[in-house]
């Protein structure tokens, strides 16, 4: 992933001989999303979807490689053409519903319609395991918005209830409620450029005010965890 431009990767890859894939980031978005700080930087990524590692790809070694790559494709999606396209474009989608429909149709034909169905329910799983896990330690605003995700790709599904179910008790609950927007006031204040120490003090003030809203639990501990983050990057700046 590069956030230069299309004349400068490709003559680095031709003169390079690189024959991974490779994308681009205008404006670096996906690289402040996840934070990366330095260049290169690298991520592991489990077949269900999930990050289990990060940092300078010269760190990466086979056996933390071999510990994760249990049902991962045989084949990257970015391959799969003909038949394995209206998989792809379904899934891509979060159409799970309409995704596995596709790949049984596949395995009519080819045998790794049977891979990816396989895969796909190995992704859903873990979202949905992911999403339960969120909710029971108080992280309602991730598992909110991975179950809403997740909902119109998951009719006739099993999946289906479960994710209404959720849904309604976190919109009826006023406690999760409660959580959930101070999550969104948390996430809103950590979006902030800090310039300035004045900028710094007030995102200071603010998350000091969202705290004694949150006493205790999840939402406590990650306003408490951004308190400390702002007060480090104070630190650092000049006056």
């Amino acid at each position: 992933m590069t956030n230069e431009g299309e004349s400068q990767t490709e003559t680095w890859v031709e003169s390079k001989g690189a024959k991974y894939p490779f994308a681009y980031d205008p404006g670096g978005k996906l690289q402040k999303e996840l934070g990366v700080g330095g260049i290169p930087a690298a991520f592991l990524v489990d077949p269900s979807g999930k990050i289990v590692w990060e940092g300078h790809p010269g760190n990466l070694n086979a056996s933390v490689i071999d510990k994760h790559i249990e049902g991962a494709l045989t084949r990257p999606i970015y391959s799969w053409d003909g038949s394995a396209k209206k998989v792809k474009q379904a899934f891509l989608k979060n159409d799970f519903a309409k995704a596995f429909d596709a790949a049984a149709k596949l395995a009519e034909d080819d045998a790794f319609g049977v891979e990816v169905e396989g895969i796909l329910r190995g992704i859903l799983d873990g979202r949905m395991a992911s999403y339960a896990g969120a909710l029971e330690r108080g992280d309602i605003l991730s598992a909110y918005e991975g179950y809403k995700g997740l909902a119109k790709g998951v009719k006739g599904l099993p999946e289906e209830d479960t994710i209404k179910a959720a849904l309604k008790t976190i919109s009826k609950d006023k406690g999760m409620k409660a959580a959930m927007k101070g999550q969104e006031k948390l996430a809103e204040l950590g979006a902030t450029e800090l310039r300035r120490h004045k900028d710094c003090d007030e995102v200071l003030a603010q998350l000091e005010k969202l705290l004694k809203s949150h006493p205790e639990g999840f939402v406590n501990v990650a306003i408490q965890a951004k308190i400390a983050d702002v007060r480090k990057t104070r630190g650092k700046l000049q006056r």
